[in-house]
């Protein structure tokens, strides 16, 4: 199956050992008859490097010396694919896991379907394999929301091939050919919210991006995240207000800063009355405001 085409798998580490060899393990069954996969650790400290290099020798293992974010660690695998000729590239969360044969639907309808830039699976939960967390997103840029779609659902009830603003960085697969066009994913944002830029650049570049949802992982959850307190809460408000000032009109700004702005005044106005102040979603609009797109 060597002439079918080549695709790298990225998989990203940070301090998650135990996660990252069950996602390898699963990668072990993979049907697919050519892939390549490539561990990127973000400079864990819980001995994830020499583990996970004795016990899968035949992957490569980049060591990036610092932790460099998703997008800054996905780029690095994303850059050795690139060197290596790879025809698409893989992103997946290294707490997922993987039916053995969820790339050949990816591969095969972007094969068929040259419009087709970025294609996701269908992810379900991981500890309920029945309940679909999301097959693709949709984007309202007016309100900054973003909207899983047929989250909750029971997983056979969605079929076909969905067309969406984007699908979760958790998984997804991109043409080769198209990073050259939309660059590699943006570093501005270290957590949350690359994988949607990088969709939307792809949509704006004349590019389809899908849900196929015949392809099926499993995912955790932000299980990194979890580990440092208040780390989500600064990163979604303080990356939320960037997105926005980098992709949105300026209609769709003005809306979205008085609604921000209106959810801030709520905030602190809960502060006063209870005595707790939710200091990192201040201190991520703080910081989000104070991003220049030029800077």
């Amino acid at each position: 199956m060597a002439d079918r085409p080549l695709v790298y798998i990225i998989v990203l580490n940070y301090n998650g050992c135990r996660d990252t060899e069950e996602c390898l393990e699963s990668l072990e069954g993979v049907s697919y008859g050519n892939f390549r996969v490539v561990v990127v650790d973000n400079c864990s400290d819980d001995g994830s490097e020499a583990e996970i290099k004795a016990k899968y020798p035949g992957h490569t293992f980049i060591q990036t010396g610092k932790n460099l974010g998703y997008a800054g660690g996905n780029n690095k695998g994303i850059g050795l694919a690139l060197e290596n000729q790879a025809d698409y590239i893989c992103l997946l969360n290294n707490d997922t896991t993987v039916i053995p044969d969820f790339l050949e639907p990816l591969v095969n309808l972007l094969e068929q379907d040259k419009a087709v830039g970025i294609a996701g699976p269908k992810v379900c939960d991981y500890y309920d394999q029945e309940i679909i967390q999301a097959t693709g997103s949709k984007a309202d840029l007016f309100l900054g929301k973003f909207y899983q779609l047929n989250r909750g659902k029971k997983k056979d009830q969605v079929q076909g091939v969905l067309e969406v603003d984007y699908v979760a960085g958790a998984c997804l697969l991109i043409r080769s050919g198209l990073i050259s066009k939309i660059g590699l994913v943006p570093e501005e944002y270290f957590l949350f919210f690359e994988e949607t830029e990088w969709c939307l650049k792809a949509k704006r570049a004349g590019q389809r991006v899908v849900c196929v949802c015949e392809s099926l992982i499993h995912h955790k959850g932000s299980k990194s995240t979890e580990k440092v307190s208040g780390i989500q809460e600064y990163y979604m408000t303080r990356n939320q207000i960037i997105f926005e000032i980098r992709n949105a009109s300026e209609i769709q700004w003005v809306v979205f800063y008085l609604y921000r702005l209106f959810q801030i005044a709520l905030s602190l106005a809960k502060g006063i009355f209870t005595g707790r102040f939710n200091r990192d979603m201040l201190k991520g609009f703080r910081d989000g405001m104070r991003y220049r797109r030029d800077g």
